[in-house]
């Protein structure tokens, strides 16, 4: 198949050969492939051309699946008879196909990608079984023989490939096989009309083998069915579509369906898309804060419990299932990480951000986030928060088609539920699914998470949940969320009973300001903080002066601060600071004050920094074995004291060993690496691509050529591969059989080869593992893995 797929790419202009690479980037890893052969071999992959399947749309799917009951190779006539779609439809399907390299036309015929042919979803396509070119190969030359003959069509020879050449031409006679049938005893023909329908064998008892007498024998003597081994008997795709008759028809759905709206004023989604965008990022700070004051600890079997969960959300005035998104979203966000069994925050997360870039990043995240957190699993329940178990990579997928569901929504119309969406998501990602009745707790979750986030409301998509759908060209994700919180309530009305009522959701600016000053009491459709001595001398601890936090309230109040209010501020200001508390590491006491005041001017002990609390008494700014050390090297002879006053004993440290630590390629880079050098743009690999050879490259370098020795049962596109990240230390994908025969995918980096073994960093185990090479079943792009 390769051969002639690569023809048929060496046949595309630019554009086409620039388009087909933007649908399929996979395609073009490092290394680029460097020939349209090398290139046609990387399209026609099991797992590139799984990876752009999942992606199609119900009708996509549906067309494919015609395709491969008719043997994977067919007329366009033929196809379009079988989908009965308009013209039209049918044209703009195969097209869309075609761009992606899952169907390609060649000598007046439609041909089906190979890993698609046998048909990888469910029981086979249409419910059929395998085509005859599957079935018939695996027959002796005797068996082909009989069918041939009971089909009554003439062989060209004797030898087994004639013979499987004529059985396969007699089956692919749909004529042929109806008039054998009607032929046939009454009793048999009902049972192979009955196989037909249903498309297997329901009552097969495991008792006849072919040739031997049965209800079946009739059958099996004709290649009506076909026995591989001891299994049940299987019709070909052929034969029960021939029995089928001309009016049957594959199922085809062109259009999407319809969803139940409702009327959404787009002034109202803007006004609850400003409040929702204003009140996560508020939200999101606070868990933050949360955290890094008294951190949550761990289930011992992994993630947060619903303890925790409440007493954190108690602490930040959100509900359990916001606090339970935000939590995910900081953690895959490297804001919080576990740290000694407790969730803190890491530098990162310690790092204030400004409210729209914080809003920008949590969307962005929330979109490629492989974790439903709001779920609701009928036969589990909703696990515990940031459980390493709960992971979905299909969720990325899922939260795209629901926003793209959303996005052909006509103005002014909203969804009325997440129960609409079902029909709709399932007909744009019918493969997320194995049944449409799964959908709908996942569908909900999305839902859930989205209006959360300020990307749905009222049913209907936001301004960023139309850039995330990809219907809002002009407008930038970082623009929308700008655009949301200045929107936001920006003003506060400040009260003589030291009270600040904001009457709508808080700017994050301005929820920020007053979370500093302020005490919040309630939170609704109006927020009320309240102002007290503890407030104001938090805000006054931080740094803030009182002539900054007067003249910050006046511009959010737009009036003078009422009376009760600047006196509160004055009086804290006086007073703080007027008791200081200095840390000191430890201190160093002498009933002789000449020999602390010698001590004290010691200019070898500087970088103690002593000071002078008392004439007996000097504080240190190190701790009590360096500030031990100090004075020993000076010349005095200290001892260390406990919390009682009694001396300490010091024991000798322990030898050091002397064994060398064990290495890890965590974070090393192998000698002589480069960076690869990627054109810019499709385009830009499309030219360098075009009017080369549809073979695959010669591997002339000596590392290609040894890996050639070293792992001839891959193909020269993988092995190029492999040696490339050997040579750059990047991510690449393996197919591995272990040393018990178990196969296993890993992804692996940093590679070392030690002929005939691979030294990696593999990220399935976190750690250094060696891999035979001979072991290594299939390479593939580390991009198709994750």
């Amino acid at each position: 198949m390769t051969g002639s797929f690569g023809t048929w790419l060496a046949g595309l202009s630019r554009e086409e050969l620039a388009g087909l690479l933007i649908e399929r980037p996979d395609a073009t890893a490092d290394p680029e492939p460097s020939t349209l052969g090398e290139l046609a071999e990387r399209l026609s992959g099991p797992r590139g051309v799984m990876a752009a399947f999942v992606a199609c749309d119900l009708p996509l799917v549906q067309f494919a699946e015609a395709l491969a009951a008719l043997g994977g190779t067919a007329a366009r006539s033929d196809a379009e008879t079988l989908l009965g779609a308009a013209p039209d439809d049918f044209a703009r399907v195969l097209d869309a196909l075609v761009r992606c390299g899952l169907v390609w036309p060649a000598d007046g015929l439609l041909h089906l990608a190979e890993p698609l042919r046998e048909w990888p979803i469910g029981d086979g396509p249409l419910g059929l079984g395998s085509s005859a070119a599957i079935l018939l190969p695996h027959l002796r030359a005797e068996d082909l023989r009989r069918i041939v003959r009971g089909l009554g069509v003439e062989p060209p020879g004797k030898r087994k490939a004639e013979l499987l050449e004529a059985a396969l031409a007699g089956l692919s006679d749909a004529e042929r096989v109806r008039r054998v049938v009607a032929a046939a005893p009454q009793q048999e023909r009902r049972l192979i009309e009955k196989v037909a329908r249903a498309g297997r064998v329901d009552d097969y008892q495991g008792n006849y083998l072919f040739g031997q007498k049965g209800p079946y024998a009739w059958a099996l003597a004709r290649g009506l069915l076909v026995q591989p081994d001891w299994l049940e008997p299987l019709m070909p795709a052929e034969v029960a579509l021939a029995l089928r008759g001309p009016s049957y028809q594959a199922p085809f759905t062109p259009a999407a369906p319809s969803v139940g709206t409702a009327a959404a004023p787009e002034a109202t989604v803007t006004a609850e898309f400003a409040a929702a965008s204003a009140r996560a990022v508020e939200q999101m700070e606070a868990v933050l804060r949360s955290c890094a004051s008294e951190p949550p600890t761990r289930l011992k079997s992994g993630g947060l419990g619903v303890r925790e969960l409440r007493r954190t959300a108690k602490r930040t005035g959100g509900s359990e299932d916001a606090v339970r998104l935000w939590l995910e979203l900081a953690a895959a966000e490297g804001l919080l990480d576990w740290r000694d069994g407790a969730l803190a925050p890491t530098a990162e997360g310690g790092d204030p951000l400004p409210a729209a870039e914080r809003l920008t990043s949590m969307v962005r995240t929330w979109a490629h986030m492989p974790r439903l957190p709001l779920l609701d699993d009928p036969e589990e329940g909703r696990g515990a928060s940031l459980d390493t178990r709960a992971y979905d990579p299909a969720a990325p997928r899922l939260r795209a088609a629901v926003l793209g569901s959303l996005a052909g929504l006509p103005g002014g119309r909203g969804a009325t539920g997440p129960e609409q969406l079902v029909a709709a998501v399932t007909w744009r990602s019918p493969l997320l699914f194995e049944d449409a009745e799964l959908a709908p707790p996942y569908i909900a979750a999305v839902w859930q998470e989205a209006e959360l986030l300020g990307v749905l409301a009222h049913g209907a998509l936001t301004a960023t949940g139309r850039v995330l759908a990809g219907v809002e060209a002009k407008t930038t994700l970082d623009e929308a969320a700008v655009d949301a919180l200045e929107a936001a309530c920006g003003r506060v009305l400040l009260q003589g009973d030291l009270t600040a009522v904001v009457p709508g959701p808080p700017a994050p600016w301005l929820a920020g300001l007053l979370e500093l000053v302020a005490d919040r009491e309630s939170r609704g459709t109006a927020s009320v903080w309240r102002f007290g001595l503890a407030s104001v001398r938090r805000a006054l601890d931080a740094g803030r002066s009182a002539e900054g936090i007067r003249s910050d309230l006046e511009a959010a109040a737009g009036t003078d601060l009422p009376q009760p209010l600047a006196y509160l501020i004055d009086d804290v200001a006086r007073r703080h600071g007027e008791v200081t508390v200095t840390a000191l590491a430890c201190a160093i006491c002498c009933s002789r004050p000449a020999l602390l005041a010698e001590i004290l001017a010691h200019r070898g002990l500087r970088r103690l920094k002593l000071r002078e609390l008392a004439p007996t008494v000097l504080a240190s700014a190190e701790p009590v074995d360096q500030t031990l050390m100090a004075l020993r090297a000076a010349g005095y002879v200290p001892v260390g004291a406990g919390d009682t006053g009694a001396p300490l004993i010091e024991r000798a440290p322990a030898r050091p060993s002397h064994r060398p630590a064990r290495s890890s390629l965590r974070g090393r880079r192998p000698a002589g690496t480069h960076e690869a050098s990627r054109p810019r743009t499709p385009i830009d690999l499309a030219d360098r691509l075009h009017g080369t050879s549809p073979d695959l490259p010669a591997e002339n370098d000596g590392v290609g050529a040894g890996m050639a020795d070293l792992a001839p049962h891959l193909s020269v596109s993988e092995r190029r591969m492999l040696v490339h990240a050997v040579r750059t230390g990047t991510a690449i994908g393996i197919d591995y059989v272990n040393a018990e025969g178990n196969p296993t995918t890993r992804v692996i980096e940093k590679i070392r080869l030690d002929a005939p073994f691979l030294t990696a960093w593999c990220r399935l185990r976190d750690d250094e593992r060696v891999f035979h090479i001979g072991r290594v079943q299939a390479v593939t792009p580390a991009v198709l893995m994750t």
